[in-house]
């Protein structure tokens, strides 16, 4: 691709992100390091997705490939128990392999920023340890769902499922990594979880325009696809980040919100599971809002995929405007909170 073609498709992609990122930066100026910071890693956090792709056919081991999408198609077509299992360990082993990968490039990035010492890195990753094991029982639960209903839905619907995880984990990742021990609210996560997303967007839509680019389409419709792609995906990844990182946030401070609660009277599940289990009420409230978060954002992701795939393009704009509805609501319900860990 020639370059002043990149260079267009970059700054056609950059113009709504750049809106977003001064949004931030006029709320908070004096983290305008952490924004910039965090921008660049959700930019980097499409690598691990791309190189995945790249070499997912290739056999290691007693694997003779690591392509998640065949394994869960392998188990619709034939949902034994050994295809299961099949599948399970090729996704944790996914898991594994992109917490470390973005372990590794967050340390190179932080460090040589000096935005961090190793120390402070060091411990940092020994909290988000925690991080793969929810993304590996999520992963768990969608192979389950397909061994039980593999013939009441189609294999591109759990293709749309497997994509919506793996990026929705990556970002939530690098947004771990970069800014873990920077979160001081739910706003906090909120917003660092956004520009996670918009770097992310960012590099994505050069790359598809770059492919469609080369297809030999007319300008005309190139326009409107960069047009429509530079504010619907954005807008898109805003949301299912948004979603994501707020109930990150209220699960990072697990232990005001679950008092608050039960002040309130909720939870009393969790409340007689924690009698069970010998658990922290808290500590039960985090795993929920943790993978609460997951599983919205994750099924959302696919819906969106889905409509796209299938040219539902009418449905995108009303899901697009309830999500940005549910966005605000979001903003407004953690200001109403009033930083409760401060």
């Amino acid at each position: 691709m020639p370059l002043p073609q990149i260079l267009s498709f970059a700054f056609i992609s950059l113009i709504p992100i750049l809106g977003w990122l001064r949004f931030f930066h006029k709320k908070q100026p004096e983290k305008k390091s952490y924004v910039v910071l965090t921008f660049v890693a959700g930019m980097l956090s499409v690598l691990p997705i791309k190189l995945y792709e790249k070499y997912w056919n290739t056999a290691v081991g007693y694997f003779e490939h690591f392509n998640l999408f065949q394994y869960l198609a392998d188990l619709v077509d034939f949902p034994t128990i050994s295809k299961l299992l099949a599948y399970i360990s090729v996704h944790t082993i996914i898991a594994v392999s992109l917490f470390l990968f973005a372990a590794v490039l967050m340390f190179f990035l932080e460090i040589f920023s000096g935005d961090n010492t190793v120390e402070v890195y060091r411990r940092k990753v020994a909290k988000i340890l925690e991080a793969p094991m929810f993304f590996i029982v999520v992963g768990i639960l969608c192979g389950v769902v397909a061994y039980f209903f593999a013939m009441t839905l189609s294999q591109k619907i759990w293709f749309f499922v497997v994509v919506g995880m793996l990026e929705e984990f990556i970002k939530h990742l690098v947004l771990r990594f970069t800014d873990d021990e920077k979160i001081r609210s739910v706003d906090d996560a909120l917003e660092f979880s956004i520009i996670v997303a918009l770097g992310f967007v960012f590099v994505e839509n050069i790359l598809y325009f770059g492919k469609v680019g080369s297809g030999g389409i007319s300008g005309f419709v190139m326009g409107w696809f960069m047009l429509l792609r530079s504010t619907v995906s954005v807008v898109a990844h805003i949301c299912f980040s948004a979603i994501l990182g707020y109930f990150y946030g209220v699960a990072r401070f697990a232990k005001e919100f679950y008092q608050m609660e039960q002040k309130e009277g909720r939870h009393p599940v969790l409340q007689k599971m924690h009698q069970i289990l010998f658990l922290k009420g808290e500590t039960l409230f985090h795993e929920e809002k943790m993978m609460e978060g997951m599983l919205v954002a994750m099924g959302l992701h696919a819906v969106f995929n889905a409509f796209l795939e299938y040219g539902k393009s009418i449905m995108i704009i009303p899901l697009m405007f309830l999500l940005f509805l549910c966005i605000l609501q979001l903003f407004h319900k953690r200001r109403l909170q009033a930083q409760i860990n401060n």
